[in-house]
């Protein structure tokens, strides 16, 4: 057996891992890079020479970090199966055809006022073609439905990460001996809304590649979400004004509605408008609602007769014209909007009808990147620029922690639980370096037999 990995070293971007297993090989996610603008466009234009002759690929759920680069392969020639849950499809849709039109829309812009008149154009990493004939090779599977492939058994299990979202087992035989592999991919925390807790493991395994985005943090308790977003609708519904919340179009958008919607729905509060104003974070919140198999016990109780996020209340958001008419919604309100850094998107256009009003609040809902304007709200600035000018910051800035989609430590301790044991070899993706040398110094303090953080383009092979 022989693991190369692709991406995701030393960074928490690129997700890419091939495993090649008695001559044949499965690729474990295809994610883009997120990065600088030339340092990005460099690692998504590589494709190694091995991934011509990959048998299948194994996508484990549809962030664009796990599944961006995947059309690159398409236009590249590579025609093999991508196998994912009919959740993960859904929500790649989306992603996918998102990135399609930004990669078209960038390349025309810096043809249009940075390419030089002697140099080539710029092409577009891929098209919304290659994104179709990507979707195309596309099959779904069940979580818990073992299928063969390269020589493989694969089984997909609840990741509890995102809608769909799953943890890849791969068992097989080789040199008479019988050997395993868990790829945890992205792990979700427990006690979050809409979808499970991620799943118990089945048992030990021989090998383990595992995320570590939070490998040496502890997060706040989910507890705590709901009394400080309770207390922040309150405080907009007192006095009669806008609550904005910047946010992720895929999955935090969904569950920020999720609370107002059990708030609403436990009288917590009296019905409220809410507006989602994000074209992404609209068809990601319809694709929730079309897929209720992945919903918890909690969730499939909330759900009303027109579906879980529907009602007079919830207003969605498609049109420029739509998001216009949102603001002369003076309050009591509530906008989640994308995007988290406030740096783009629509929400900046609602900062600016009230980052100076001192009745409205803005709630940050997660760790928002240093050097964005999400971030000096965050950190407290007096005076931002917004777009065209700068405005005095009087309004009521608040941040919820606890809401990450991804395990901390302890969390990920606990779902590592039965194969933390000395016949354990794991290896450590996917977290910047700190992250992950915290979380394999604590693999090997609780049992595990050997562990390394392994370099971009490294080779283990393994007998």
């Amino acid at each position: 057996m022989r693991i190369q990995f692709l991406g995701a070293c030393r960074t928490v971007t690129g997700s890419s891992h091939l495993i090649e297993i008695n001559g044949r090989r499965l690729l474990l996610d295809c994610g883009m890079y997120q990065g600088r603008r030339d340092e990005s466009r460099q690692f998504n234009h590589w494709l190694p020479d091995g991934l011509h002759g990959i048998d299948a690929i194994v996508l484990s759920h549809g962030h664009l970090d796990h599944c961006g680069k995947l059309p690159v392969l398409t236009k590249a020639g590579v025609n093999v199966p991508i196998y994912c849950t009919e959740g993960t499809a859904g929500v790649a849709r989306v992603v996918l055809t998102d990135a399609g039109d930004i990669q078209q829309e960038d390349a025309e812009y810096l043809n249009r006022r940075q390419r030089r008149p002697d140099e080539p154009e710029i092409q577009p990493l891929y098209t919304g073609s290659d994104v179709q004939r990507t979707l195309k090779q596309i099959k779904t599977v069940r979580y818990g439905q073992s299928f063969e492939v390269a020589g493989a058994k694969v089984t997909l299990l609840d990741a509890g990460h995102i809608l769909g979202s799953a943890f890849v087992t791969i068992e097989w035989t080789e040199g008479g001996r019988s050997r395993s592999l868990l790829f945890t991919a992205d792990v979700g925390r427990y006690d979050t809304p809409i979808i499970n807790d991620p799943a118990p493991l089945p048992g030990a395994f021989d090998y383990v590649i595992t995320e570590s985005t939070y490998g040496g943090r502890t997060h706040s308790s989910m507890e705590e979400v709901a009394p400080q977003l309770l207390d922040a609708v309150k405080t907009a519904i007192a006095r009669k004004s806008r609550l904005i919340v910047p946010s992720f179009a895929v999955g935090r958008t969904q569950t920020i509605l999720w609370y107002m919607q059990k708030f609403m729905h436990e009288k917590l509060i009296p019905p409220t408008r809410i507006y989602v104003d994000s074209p992404m974070g609209v068809e990601m919140t319809q694709v929730t609602q079309e897929l209720r198999e992945y919903f918890d016990a909690e969730t499939s109780a909330m759900i009303g007769a027109d579906g879980l996020f529907a009602g007079s209340q919830i207003k969605l958001a498609n049109s420029r014209q739509e998001s216009l008419e949102i603001n002369a919604d003076r309050g009591p309100c509530v906008i989640i909007a994308s995007s988290p850094t406030c740096e783009f998107g629509r929400v900046v256009h609602h900062l600016k009808q009230s980052v100076e009003n001192p009745g409205d609040l803005v709630v940050f809902v997660g760790f928002t990147p240093y050097n964005t304007l999400g971030r000096r709200l965050q950190d407290g600035a007096k005076r931002v620029k917004l777009l065209d000018r700068f405005y005095d910051v009087r309004c009521d800035i608040r941040t919820i922690h606890g809401l990450s989609a991804h395990a901390d430590q302890p969390e990920l301790l606990r779902f590592l639980q039965p194969t933390l044991r000395p016949q354990t070899t794991a290896f450590v993706v996917h977290g910047e370096v700190d992250q992950q040398h915290a979380l394999a110094t604590a693999l090997r303090e609780h049992g595990v037999g050997n562990v390394g953080v392994p370099a971009l383009e490294s080779d283990v092979f393994a007998s």
